[in-house]
């Protein structure tokens, strides 16, 4: 077995107990796999690749990270090499199987490291019973942290700026355990909360009248009044109330800093502290045994989770202590869930970080000559066709994978006369002048991205036939999976790999320049044979030949069906009559589009497809698709990726999505109200378990 990357695997590896009977019993299954395909090469005499697996232990605080490096190797079909006898596949997945569950149920703490517990063990044999996760502490996002801003105003606050950041990983970002505050972001959060209590005491159009009255220098205020204003401010920025014990503290405060200062001045500090607390910044969530979330934090969770303003009909009943079972629960998220007038930003965000259609406007290209190209308009378009099936809420995921009808520069506006809103481009059909005319003439707009030429009022528009569907065709996912002069095959097939199949990939080993030749004359397809060398095609095979049909676009997201290249003998020829060279000419090649799915853990997946709407077909009809679908909503509004013991919670909430003929808030709703989200384990339980 040769030495490969798995740092990935350091984290879900760290920290192993010492192993019961059980596991041991299940290694030791596991060291049979090993003797009969490994050991002949990673032995004592011979060890290539510098790897030994014959004296591999049971102990996994000990070798841990060869058990790890093993298990790495075989799942992804890297060991043993393809010249060696290769086991069953039946073979093969048990050895998976069994290392994984002796791993025991520590989830990787990155993004991209969700898929690392096998598909298998989560949707396999039915599961009664869920193993809380430890209790936590969660740092607000950039867009909590807006949420909690706006809640405590009845406006914008001015001059904010944003002190928190996300991991640069793929995907899904928001997740609990990552993230500190560092000094950098508590001068932030300093000058942030002096803007924010500006706006609540002295701004004209955003204070809180309570705040406001107190305001007054002349005005001496009494100690019920000062603690009635922080419980105020208490209740706006954590939920609940703040203790007799805290009271007194923060009136301490007060009075130490009337002594130099005014006592407004005294006041504003004391409700800036408030929301400096540190339960103001991050999430706590921490339960009694076999009990949800204390109430105020189970509110704030639901809040963050949904990505509403706030709720009084959700707090209130926090406070009044009704939100203690999961019925109780249940019913507040229906309500929010299904109410239209209640903002839930989190539904979009999920699908804006799965697709990561939102990377097309951080893509430069080129201005096209003859039409207008705005890759923040096909985000828009995108965001608004995502929020159309939403309120369907019918077959969902299918739909964002099959559907042919688009939104295409489409904006609502209000007129002014009728007070309705009325649909119109998002950008005008755009004129250009001729300069040797003095002329203006129209130039195709948005539409040309998507392959009409006429816009419609009546949207969403069905896109020509046999040309897109779904996201995957959508202009702005393919612009922002490509590069600034081409398509991006490597990438665009490892996120089918990661985010349809359930896969992984391993990373680029450190040192290797991935570069696709610039050899203008060859097509994409035949540059990237490049991949197709040995040391490269073992990972390579993972994601090219799905990337590989989306050929069918350029890399401004238009269909195609032909590939334009430099043709070198016109080229070469094309000069004047002193043999100077007039400049290159180019040449259309018919496109191909095919494409293989390999290894995906569904035996009626594999198999040949001729184009990106067959395989696209292909993988919204299977279960196992929409499985791993579940798992990355999981992870979304979970803030961690799934373990084992979540295995019933995954079963519920597919059962759920599919029951509720694929509504994705029935999906929502089953794994907010699911043990994984309400229960915590207490420290002294998480202890007895190690």
């Amino acid at each position: 077995m040769s030495r490969f990357h798995f740092a990935t695997f350091l984290i879900w590896l760290g920290g192993f107990q010492a192993l019961c009977a059980s596991d041991q019993n299940t290694l030791t299954q596991a060291q049979a796999f090993l003797k009969a395909n490994c050991i002949a090469c990673h032995n004592e005499k011979k060890q290539l690749g510098d790897i030994r697996l014959d004296d591999l232990s049971l102990d996994l605080k000990k070798d841990g990270e060869r058990w790890g490096l093993a298990l790495n190797q075989v799942r992804e079909g890297l060991m043993p090499p393809k010249k060696s006898p290769q086991p069953k596949v039946e073979e093969t997945r048990e050895f998976v199987a069994l290392v994984a569950q002796a791993m025991g149920t520590r989830p990787s703490k990155l993004p991209n490291q969700g898929n690392l517990i096998p598909h298998e063990l989560l949707f396999g044999k039915p599961t009664s019973e869920v193993v809380p996760p430890a209790g936590r502490l969660w740092r607000l996002s950039p867009e909590n942290y807006l949420l909690f801003v706006r809640g405590l105003s009845r406006g914008g606050v001015t001059g904010l700026t944003q002190p928190f950041t996300l991991v640069p990983e793929r995907g899904i970002k928001d997740f609990a355990g990552l993230y500190s505050i560092d000094e950098p972001s508590t001068e932030i959060l300093l000058r942030n909360a002096e803007l924010i209590v500006h706006a609540q005491t002295l701004a004209k159009n955003d204070t809180v009248p309570e705040f406001k009255k107190l305001m007054d220098p002349e005005l001496v205020p009494t100690r019920p009044q000062i603690e009635s204003a922080i419980q105020l401010q208490h209740r706006l920025a954590i939920g609940k109330n703040a203790t007799d014990e805290e009271l007194k503290r923060y009136y301490a405060l007060y009075e130490k800093c009337c002594q130099s200062a005014s006592r407004p001045e005294a006041l504003r500090t004391v409700l800036q502290a408030v929301l400096l607390r540190t339960d103001a910044m991050f999430r706590m969530e921490y339960a009694q045994a076999g009990k949800i979330l204390p109430a105020p934090e189970l509110a704030r969770a639901i809040q963050y989770a949904l990505g509403f303003k706030s709720d009084s009909q959700l707090f209130n009943a926090a406070s009044k202590g009704e939100l203690q079972t999961k019925e109780q629960v249940a019913a507040h998220i229906k309500r929010i869930l299904y109410d239209p007038q209640i903002e839930k930003t989190k539904l979009l965000r999920f699908f804006q970080e799965y697709f990561e259609y939102h990377e097309a406007s951080r893509i430069f290209k080129d201005k096209p000559n003859n039409w207008h190209y705005d890759p923040r308009v096909l985000e828009a378009d995108a965001d608004r066709w995502v929020k159309y099936l939403i309120e369907q809420d019918r077959d969902v995921f299918r739909e964002l994978l099959t559907s042919d009808r688009y939104f295409v520069n489409y904006t609502l506006t209000m007129n002014k006369q009728t007070r309705k809103e009325e649909p119109k481009q998002t950008v005008p059909t755009p004129m250009k002048r001729d300069d040797k005319t003095k002329t203006y003439y129209t130039i195709p707009s948005i539409e040309e991205n998507y392959g009409i030429n006429k816009w419609s009022a009546e949207q969403p528009i069905r896109m020509p036939e046999n040309t897109r569907m779904g996201m995957l065709m959508h202009p702005a996912w393919l612009v922002s999976w490509s590069t600034n002069f081409d398509n991006d095959v490597v990438r665009r097939g490892r996120w089918i790999r990661e985010r349809l199949l359930g896969g992984t990939v391993p990373e680029l080993p450190i040192g290797v320049a991935a570069m696709v030749p610039n050899e203008p004359h060859r097509t994409y397809r035949d540059r990237l044979k490049v991949t197709r060398a040995e040391e490269c095609w073992k990972c390579h095979r993972r994601m090219d030949d799905l990337g590989l049909p989306f050929e069918n676009f350029d890399h401004y997201g238009r269909f195609r069906t032909e590939e334009e290249v430099l043709d070198l003998e016109a080229t070469e020829k094309n000069v004047d009559k002193k043999n100077k060279p007039l400049g290159p000419v180019y040449k259309k090649l018919k496109l191909d589009t095919s494409g293989i799915i390999t290894d995906s853990g569904d035996p009626k997946l594999d198999g040949p497809v001729k184009n990106p709407r067959e395989l696209v077909e292909k993988l919204a009809q299977s279960d196992r698709v929409r499985q791993v679908f579940v798992r990355h909503v999981f992870r979304f509004y979970m803030g961690r990726n799934e373990t084992l013991a979540d295995a019933k919670t995954l079963q519920e909430a597919d059962a759920a999505y599919v029951n509720s003929g694929g509504s994705f808030k029935a999906l929502v709703l089953s794994l907010l109200t699911s043990d994984s989200f309400l229960m915590r384990a207490e420290p002294s339980t998480m202890e007895s378990k190690k």
